[in-house]
């Protein structure tokens, strides 16, 4: 047996498991910053969609005093205090404590000048979740005419911009 090829392949093999852990670990050390949204009376299913894609998976820090976001896939730099989002859905019945949600409700009717939502962050303790802050509903209002066939993309970083600020407060 040719044992160069069979250290070559071991060798590969490690460098490879070093580089999953590595990213997985970088996730678990951040456990506390993993948000979970919930997406509450979104009645309008491109901005439901446009919300979740713009939201689940992501990841924000502040890099030169200037809030970034990007796919958690990017990543490659360890930066302190990252916040993840993922969707609340995903969460089963084994729910561990501390685990923080923000409840984004949709609220009345949209339009294409104006939506309403609201932003409430909940924690998981004593088996259920309880509520930590309330932000009442926001009136995001599109008053350039120009976005207005744009509405959907508008708003939906509207509610991003407002959901990541609200985790850093």
């Amino acid at each position: 047996m040719d044992f160069k090829k069979l250290y070559l392949f071991l060798g590969a093999l490690i460098v490879v498991n070093l580089f999953f852990a590595s990213c997985s670990d970088q996730e678990k050390a951040n456990t506390d910053n993993t948000y979970y949204i919930e997406l509450v009376n979104f009645n309008h299913d491109s901005l439901k969609m446009d919300v979740s894609a713009k939201l689940f998976g992501k990841v924000s820090y502040y890099k030169n005093k200037e809030l970034q976001i990007l796919s958690v896939n990017y990543l490659t730099d360890d930066y302190s205090d990252l916040h993840f989002y993922k969707n609340a859905a995903g969460l089963n019945n084994n729910i561990k404590p501390e685990t923080r949600k923000i409840r984004i409700e949709f609220g009345g009717v949209f339009t294409m000048d104006s939506i309403k939502y609201s932003l409430q962050k909940f924690v998981y303790r004593d088996k259920q979740w309880k509520k930590t802050s309330d932000m009442g509903f926001i009136t995001a209002i599109n008053t350039n005419f120009k976005t207005m066939m744009f509405t959907v993309d508008y708003f939906g970083n509207e509610i991003l911009n407002n959901t990541v600020l609200y985790t850093y407060n």
